[in-house]
């Protein structure tokens, strides 16, 4: 079960938490900008397991796959996320069609420029968020196309450290936020995907694992802590279930 990790800019990202939070407002004409949801996990915390008496194996090993994935992919969105939100605290210029905002942050003595460019077309709007420490080329760290309300759209992430993508995303900020990661073509781990999607109390995983061949679906009730696996590799392949204190159950329904 391996979803290599695709970005290491950590250390960025407690400067970009301490920017001014100011939230001035743009131009009438500026597109709406991409909302944090298209680089957050739409899934509360997998339900704890501190407070039952008896844990199950079914719900064990649902666990064990969610935050191993969770974890990897939730390390990849941190920077971008936080660059974004950064970048958008301030007013946007324009030029040439193209909006930009643009902000410096300070990162162990030396300024770090963020730059996001938002470019409106008929029907959609075409974005870039670059980064640039101080004398250092601009740096892209994503591009993406939303729809005009931001609410929909792709997203793909790059590495200073390698050429090319490492990952990329579909994504849907509605009533049921959903997005779907993969890992890029030529890297390591390349054919790897995993979807979240959240829809009221229930909270969807589902992970393929390109190199095992390994397709794993964990559904659970936020609330109620209820939940299911159905896994390629583990029991036989069929749905096994869990109730709310955690323990192994016969499942019922779809």
């Amino acid at each position: 079960m391996r979803l290599p990790l695709l970005l290491s800019l950590a250390l960025l990202v407690g400067f970009l938490a301490g920017c001014d939070s100011s939230t001035p407002s743009g131009p009438d004409a500026a597109p709406v900008v991409l909302a944090p949801a298209a680089f957050t996990i739409p899934t509360d915390a997998f339900p704890p397991a501190a407070a039952a008496t008896a844990v199950g194996q079914n719900y064990v090993t649902a666990a064990a796959r969610v935050a191993i994935v969770t974890g990897i992919v939730g390390l990849n969105l941190v920077v971008p996320k936080a660059a974004t939100d950064a970048a958008t605290r301030v007013t946007p210029t324009v030029e040439n069609g193209t909006f930009v905002w643009s902000t410096s942050v300070d990162v162990l003595g030396r300024p770090v420029a963020i730059l996001l460019f938002g470019t409106p077309r008929s029907s959609e709007v075409e974005w870039r968020l670059t980064t640039a420490a101080d004398g250092d080329a601009p740096f892209t760290l994503y591009t993406a196309t939303t729809s005009l309300d931001g609410r929909d759209g792709t997203w793909t992430l790059f590495n200073p450290n390698v050429s090319g993508a490492v990952a990329t995303a579909d994504f849907e900020v509605d009533a049921t936020p959903e997005i779907t990661f993969r890992v890029a073509p030529g890297r390591d781990g390349a054919g790897n995907s995993v979807r979240y999607e959240g829809d009221g109390d229930e909270r969807t995983f589902d992970f393929f694992d390109a190199q095992q061949d390994v397709r794993s679906l964990v559904r659970w009730d936020q609330t109620g802590r209820t939940g299911s696996i159905t896994a390629t590799d583990y029991n036989g392949g069929a749905r096994a279930c869990w109730d709310a204190q955690l323990n192994d159950t016969p499942c019922s329904g779809a």
